[in-house]
């Protein structure tokens, strides 16, 4: 009941009430502990009916959907979540968290900020797709992975002179 309350599952244990809410739909292949350690670093926990979840900073409704995509093509997919509220995530209303596997198997995060997609362009870095984070405007940003993590890259425009500057 411990590791239910606090959303954290011991190793080998079944997974939290909060990751096995996020995951409910697909797991992706993700054991256990992978799902608790990529659900422990959103800020969400689960709401009083069970079924949803709300943040942990305002403690107000949040929503979580999570995609999988082997973008760089080793065979392990990376593990999209599109999460959050007003409250984490601003105008936006939610934040976008991208976890890729490591070599000891860890899914580190990558991302992390407002957003409401991360789509992958035609142009890649070092296997991986740069992503352009979409939002509210017309000017979206480009991340690139640089072999360690995603970084800025630069801006898209979602129409013409969508990045222009203006006084």
């Amino acid at each position: 009941l411990g590791a239910v309350l606090l959303g954290a599952a011991a190793p080998g244990t079944a997974a939290s009430a909060g990751s096995a809410l996020l995951f409910a739909k697909d797991a992706g292949g993700l054991t256990a502990q992978q799902q608790e350690e990529i659900f422990a670093a959103l800020g969400l926990k689960v709401a009083a009916d069970g079924k949803s979840f709300v943040d942990t900073v305002c403690d107000q409704p949040a929503q979580a959907g999570v995609t999988f995509s082997d973008w760089n093509g080793d065979g392990a997919k990376e593990v999209l979540v599109i999460y959050g509220n007003s409250c984490l995530s601003g105008f936006t209303g939610s934040s976008v968290s991208l976890f890729i596997r490591d070599a000891s198997g860890r899914h580190q995060p990558n991302l992390g900020f407002p957003g409401a997609s991360a789509d992958p362009k035609p142009t890649k870095n070092e296997g991986y797709p740069d992503l352009v984070i979409g939002g509210p405007g017309f000017c979206f940003p480009v991340w690139r992975w640089n072999g360690k993590q995603y970084v800025h890259h630069g801006q898209a425009a979602q129409e013409p002179g969508g990045c222009d500057q203006r006084p």
